[in-house]
């Protein structure tokens, strides 16, 4: 790597901090150069990053409300190229023209096919939760084709397009601007699948669980996302005679147990999936796996390779 592609890379690393928050960027080893621009633009308050880049990942750790990088939603439009994203178990790609929604206080990878343009648009999270309803997905591609989206695009693509704004364009601009985006952002969301219509709220603290299980979110960060107290949030789950972190070690048992009947040359060790799960005591981690599914995890990947062979 020459000094040229270093000194790019480390200004991509810095711009990118300083715009967006923590995101780590991996160099792309195979390329000949490094490509990784950042133009960002205020208008009134409404932060604009318009981002070309050839990395093949750039990681979103978590938010963390001390640094105050969990306070916004990205609000993406793929202008070129092609680029996949992966968060826990979801994963999805962005072609050119497409548009998603990305929470900063979650974490997720961009791994771009090659250089990519892409602009991104960062929405208060206090105005959009104001907006959306508790029901609506914060995570993931805008799919739904209505009008609603096609004006969403339209006045995207009218702000990738524009020049420079005006040397000091006003608060009530920015406003104006990031509450239409968000009024028409709303219509394009799909509703989160609720099992139970009379447990709304347990359901969706689930959902929030299982989306970020590697990482998952704190009773307080939940309740903050539900807008209910914490003991609202204990009561949900205590009503079952359940509780939170109850909850969240039986579905990486679950994830676990998965992971574990996988029978193929691939198989990970049993301590490395116990570490992936939260576990970070392998002893205490085959008893609570005992004690949930009945075998040890080495028994019971054991008996998953017997009846696979």
């Amino acid at each position: 790597m020459n000094e040229q592609t270093v000194h790019d890379f480390d200004h991509w690393n810095h711009s990118v901090h300083a715009v967006c928050g923590r995101f780590i960027t991996e160099r792309p080893w195979d390329q000949p150069r490094f490509i990784g621009d950042i133009r960002h633009r205020d208008l009134g308050g409404l932060n604009v990053a318009d981002i070309h880049i050839n990395a093949p990942s750039i990681r979103r750790e978590k938010g963390v409300a001390g640094r105050g990088d969990d306070r916004f939603y990205f609000l993406v439009m793929q202008r070129n190229g092609v680029m996949a994203i992966n968060r826990n178990d979801q994963q999805f790609v962005l072609q050119p023209g497409d548009m998603a929604l990305f929470d900063s206080a979650q974490a997720f990878e961009m791994q771009p096919q090659g250089l990519i343009n892409q602009l991104s648009i960062h929405l208060c999270r206090v105005a959009v939760d104001r907006v959306l309803p508790a029901t609506a997905r914060r995570f993931g591609k805008l799919e739904q084709d209505n009008l609603s989206r096609r004006l969403l695009h339209g006045m995207l693509q009218q702000i990738a397009e524009s020049g420079d704004p005006a040397p000091h364009p006003g608060s009530q601009q920015g406003t104006a601007l990031q509450d239409a985006l968000i009024t028409l952002l709303a219509p394009t969301l799909r509703e989160e699948e609720l099992p139970e219509a009379g447990r709304p709220l347990r359901r969706l603290a689930e959902r929030l669980i299982n989306d970020a299980l590697l990482d998952p979110p704190s009773p307080a960060e939940l309740a903050a996302h539900l807008h209910i107290s914490v003991r609202q949030l204990y009561r949900q789950f205590e009503q079952d005679g359940d509780s939170v972190c109850r909850y969240i070690q039986r579905q990486r048992l679950e994830r676990s147990a998965r992971e574990l009947a996988d029978a193929g040359p691939q198989a990970q060790p049993i301590t490395s999936i116990a570490y992936k799960w939260g576990f970070t005591d392998s002893a205490h981690f085959s008893r609570s796996f005992k004690r949930y599914f009945g075998a040890s995890p080495k028994d019971y990947r054991a008996g998953h390779r017997q009846s696979s062979g």
